[in-house]
């Protein structure tokens, strides 16, 4: 689970509009049409409104990953109470609207349909503080972390397992001080403290041992405090210009005497068991890169399908386009606050870590909602 970038949550709602002209929509294509009007509303939750213009068919791409991020959607909706509303803080929908969003794309996935997609959805356009018509992103992604089973002069950082059974009431100072050291709590050593500790805020790593074996480790738990910023404090006393997490990493691996003092003012700690598989979500499923985005639950629920324009990248990090996608709402994020606030995952390793940095910035998106339901208890109606 994220813990990603920074909290930009404002105190003032995003402004939320309605799409009533047509878009382009496909996974593959650049731009939507030059046509599409924003028209901004002033109730407090969306209300639907009919579309007859928008023509999703020619669009919506029928990719293989769309179609699993659909699958575990459903299977963690049926889980849910279907009449429990959920996402109150600004879509106020129901499990059951949600389950008939999943079943309704994945109906067109498997079966030709001659009922028009553009007459089963309606869309929202999610916006953030800064800019009422696009929602902004961060990247997230599972690192790399070089361990040993046994420590030595190199190796002496430990990778934690959680307590069990125990509250952890110690801060991330004084886990690195010592607070758990005697527990058998140990998973495996590392060289890399900076490294431990993005993996800790990505939520997940991927431990490679020396005979180039590799095990997954996954989130299990944390300390339950807060999570905090570092690049705060490194701009108030250290650094200047872009504080980006490449520049944050470069700047403490060259300045080893600072490490400690800096990754302390995070006082969240995160802890780790080994896995066998791909990183787990909130939702229980596995991340799908490029599809599976973290959200702010209170505002877009966990089971929403998601449209929007993500940047495609090289395997530098270079934007070399741009592609349509559904995303899907599988995750949180300690620092993900708010409708407009977004952290979508982009896979593992260095090329993944890469193209987060290309993934930071204002992007259009879009809920999907499927109209068999009437919504009438909407504010407003």
């Amino acid at each position: 689970m994220s813990d990603a970038a920074a909290n930009t949550q404002s105190a003032n709602k995003p402004t939320l509009s309605r799409i009533s002209a047509p878009v382009s929509i496909n996974e593959n294509s650049a731009m939507p049409r030059s046509n599409v009007q924003i028209r901004p509303a002033t109730y407090r939750y969306p209300v639907p409104r009919y579309s007859p213009d928008m023509n999703l068919d020619e669009y919506l791409d029928k990719k293989s990953a769309s179609r699993e991020g659909l699958l575990q959607l459903r299977q963690y909706l049926q889980r849910q109470n279907p009449a429990q509303r959920v996402g109150q803080a600004w879509v106020n929908t129901s499990n059951a609207d949600l389950m008939a969003t999943i079943n309704a794309l994945l109906n067109w996935h498997e079966f030709y349909l001659p009922e028009s997609l553009s007459k089963q959805f309606d869309l929202l356009e999610l916006g953030s503080h800064t800019q009422r018509s696009k929602a902004q992103y961060t990247g997230y992604f599972t690192p790399l972390v070089d361990v040993r089973e046994q420590p030595d002069f190199e190796f002496r950082f430990p990778v934690y397992a959680a307590p069990y059974g125990h509250s952890i009431p110690y801060s991330r100072a004084e886990i690195a001080a010592g607070a758990l050291q005697g527990r058998g709590l140990e998973l495996a050593w590392t060289n890399d403290p900076v490294n431990l500790f993005f993996a800790h805020i990505q939520g997940s790593a991927i431990a490679r041992f020396p005979n180039g074996r590799e095990r997954l480790l996954s989130y299990v738990d944390s300390n339950h405090r807060p999570y905090k910023s570092i690049a705060n404090y490194l701009r108030r006393y250290y650094m200047s210009g872009s504080l980006s997490n490449e520049n944050i990493r470069r700047w403490l691996h060259d300045n080893p005497q600072y490490i400690r003092e800096v990754l302390n003012q995070n006082p969240r700690y995160v802890f780790f068991k080994w896995a066998d598989s791909r990183p787990k979500t909130a939702t229980g499923g596995f991340v799908i890169p490029w599809h599976t985005v973290a959200v702010d639950d209170q505002y877009i629920p966990l089971g929403s399908v998601l449209l929007a324009e993500i940047p495609r990248v090289d395997a530098t990090g270079q934007v070399i386009g741009s592609d349509w996608r559904l995303l899907f709402a599988q995750d949180r994020g300690a620092a993900i606050k708010g409708p407009g606030r977004l952290d979508l995952y982009t896979g593992a390793g260095g090329q993944a870590e890469r193209a987060t940095y290309s993934m930071t910035g204002f992007r259009k998106t879009y809920l999907l909602l499927h109209r068999s339901f009437e919504r009438a208890d909407y504010a407003g109606l």
